[in-house]
């Protein structure tokens, strides 16, 4: 038997079509064998969807539906080119913004080019390496898909010189990438690890402090405000809310207050709240200062009039004709407070052009070049008056003022 099976063997071996296959075999295995044998040359493929060789993630939320990703990974190089793979299927990756970076200072490693193969969500690095190695890298991308939102809640005291404040972050994710333990950058200051899944939401409390000491006051702007109220068409009364203080004697300043609907409450004095308002909290940074709005109020009327003006330094043409002066003028300011409680108000004025201050009656501070902010105290159903006079350097007129002018509204 084992005869006939030896000769039925040697009879194949014969057949024609039998050498072409095992001619076939021979030349593969051959050919596989001396890609094998190469020396200095490695493949090495990682895929985005499932990270085998993550580490540790990094995410700086951007909050308009972009975040820059960065994945650390450990590529087990050796001597020689070796072609690193990068796709990502079905995750949205923008290919122009992808960048490899090597951690260790050293140079045994070169990254040679990076490819973009044709209708491919991928792209291919050359490394070269002079040794064997276990290199950790850095992959930056920027992925789209990955969203926040910041939302505030505050409760004031019955009597509103405290605020309990807490920060809400949602993030949503629908970039088609799986987060199972990353660490998300909300600020510079303000950090922390969790999971996110591919179209998940995710509510996370990352702010609560107690006992804020905030002022109420009422907020004054000579460009928004009537200089009559009594005789304006419509009067919307002055704005009103809390005056925030990002500093560390304010019980705050240790991060950025990054931007965000916010919710204001009052405690009622019988154990309930009662909703205050709502306002957009602005990007505050770290020693910086805002209002939140809670609404407004007829109760405090402020009447701004200019009760003098006068020419000085007068300089004229040849022809006799004004073309150059200064000018001295007074504003009054009228403030009433018909409130049964005293009021802080902020009253904000504005002089354009070269100016200097005569006369200022009342302390301010100075924003900027043209901005005055005064902080004034009013006693319960108290009328006070103050008179601002000030000097406006080199106006300009006629034909003259077209071609010199130094500043807008001059």
């Amino acid at each position: 038997m084992a005869a006939d099976n030896c000769s039925r063997f040697m009879r194949l071996q014969k057949a024609p079509g039998m050498k072409v296959v095992m001619a076939a075999w021979f030349f593969l295995l051959t050919g596989l064998c001396c890609i094998l044998a190469v020396p200095g040359t490695a493949f090495a493929r990682t895929q985005l969807a499932t990270l085998p060789l993550q580490e540790q993630v990094f995410i700086r939320l951007a909050g308009r539906n972009t975040a820059l990703v960065q994945e650390k990974r450990v590529l087990a190089l050796v001597a020689g080119i070796n072609t690193i793979d990068f796709s990502w299927q079905n995750v949205h990756i923008d290919p122009d913004a992808v960048y490899l970076d090597t951690l260790a200072k050293t140079d045994d490693i070169t990254v040679l080019s990076v490819a973009r193969p044709p209708d491919a969500s991928a792209l291919v690095w050359e490394i070269y390496s002079k040794r064997d190695t276990d290199q950790p890298v850095v992959i930056s991308y920027l992925l789209a898909g990955l969203d926040n939102l910041v939302t505030y809640t505050a409760l004031a005291d019955a009597k509103e010189n405290f605020l309990d404040l807490d920060a809400r972050l949602i993030l949503r994710n629908f970039s088609g990438q799986d987060f199972d333990n990353a660490r998300f950058w909300l600020t510079p200051d303000t950090s922390f690890n969790t999971r996110l899944q591919h179209r998940e939401t995710r509510h996370i409390l990352f702010f609560e402090q107690d006992d804020l000491p905030v002022d109420k006051v009422y907020e004054w702007d000579e460009r928004t405000m009537p200089h009559d109220p009594e005789n304006a068409p419509q009067s919307p009364g002055i704005p009103t809310g809390y005056k925030i203080r990002n500093t560390r004697d304010a019980e705050l300043g240790t991060a950025d207050l990054v931007s965000g609907k916010i919710r204001i409450f009052q405690e009622n004095g019988r154990d309930s709240t009662i909703f205050s308002g709502e306002d957009v909290m602005p990007f505050v940074p770290k020693g910086g200062t805002t209002f939140l709005t809670i609404g407004s109020s007829r109760d405090i009327l402020v009447f701004k009039r200019r009760i003098h003006r006068e020419q000085t330094r007068v300089r004229r043409n040849d022809k006799g004709v004004v073309q150059v002066f200064d000018e001295i003028i007074t504003d009054r300011f009228i403030l009433e407070n018909t409130k049964a409680v005293p009021v802080m108000l902020s009253l904000t004025d504005r002089i354009s052009g070269q100016w200097a201050p005569v006369d200022m009656g009342h302390p301010y501070t100075l924003t900027d070049h043209e901005t005055l902010v005064f902080d004034i105290h009013l006693k319960a159903e108290e009328k006070k008056t103050f008179d601002l006079t000030y000097k406006v350097v080199n106006r300009f007129t006629g034909n003259f003022a077209r071609y010199n002018r130094i500043a807008p509204g001059n």
